[in-house]
C-alpha cells in the first residue's frame, strides 16, 4: 500500500510562520522607505526654497548707501559705519514694504532681509518677492539673518566689507537646514 502524499498540518503551520516573518520584514522595509522618501522630498524642497531666496538677496545692493550697480564700492564714510550702528533690518520690511507687508519688491539692499521670518508659525506667509504665495510650502518656515562677516571671509581691509547671510529653513518635520553665503562690498 502506498503512503498518501501531501502536506501535513505541522508543515502548513511552519510555512505560514515563515511567510508571516518574511512579509512583516518586507512591510517594515517598505514603510521605512516611504518615510525616508518623504524626508528626502522635504529636504529637496528646502534646498530649492533657500536657493530661490538667496538669489533674491544676491540681486540687492550691499548697503543702503551703495550705488545701484555696486560700483564703486561704498567706503566706511558712505556705508553704514560700524556693526554697532547697523540698526536697519528687524523692522525694515514694515518701513520699506508698506502698504503691503507681503511685498518685498521694496527691499533695496541685503540688510532689509535681516531678521525676516516667513512661513509656518510666523506672522508672515511664505511668499515670493512680489507678494504672491509660495504654493507647496505651507508647513515650511524661513528665517534670514544678515551680519557683518568681519574676518570670516577675505575682505578688502575693513571688517564691514563683507556680510554673511544665513538662511534657516525649517522643514515640516521640525528639522532645520542652514545655508550661509557671503556678499562682498564691490
Amino acid at each position: 500500500m502506498a503512503t498518501p502524499k501531501g502536506i501535513t498540518l505541522i508543515e502548513m503551520v511552519v510555512v505560514i510562520v515563515v511567510l508571516a516573518i518574511a512579509l512583516t520584514a518586507i512591510t517594515q522595509l517598505l514603510g521605512n522607505l516611504t518615510v525616508s522618501g518623504a524626508s528626502t522630498y522635504d529636504e529637496t524642497k528646502a534646498i530649492e526654497l533657500a536657493q530661490s531666496i538667496a538669489g533674491e538677496i544676491r540681486s540687492k545692493r550691499f548697503d543702503e548707501n551703495s550705488p545701484v550697480n555696486g560700483v564703486p564700492p561704498c567706503t566706511s564714510a558712505t556705508c553704514t559705519p560700524t556693526p554697532a550702528d547697523w540698526l536697519e533690518g528687524e523692522y525694515a520690511w514694515l518701513e520699506e514694504a508698506l502698504p503691503s507687508p507681503y511685498n518685498r519688491l521694496a527691499f533695496d539692499d541685503i540688510d532689509d532681509f535681516h531678521n525676516l521670518a516667513e512661513g509656518a508659525g510666523t506672522l508672515r506667509d511664505l511668499v515670493y518677492a512680489d507678494g504672491n504665495p509660495r504654493d507647496g510650502y505651507s508647513n515650511f518656515k524661513v528665517e534670514i539673518f544678515v551680519e557683518y562677516a568681519g574676518d570670516e571671509a577675505p575682505y578688502l581691509g575693513d571688517e564691514t566689507d563683507n556680510k554673511r547671510v544665513q538662511i534657516v529653513v525649517t522643514q515640516p518635520n521640525g528639522e532645520e537646514v542652514k545655508f550661509s553665503f557671503y556678499v562682498a562690498n564691490y
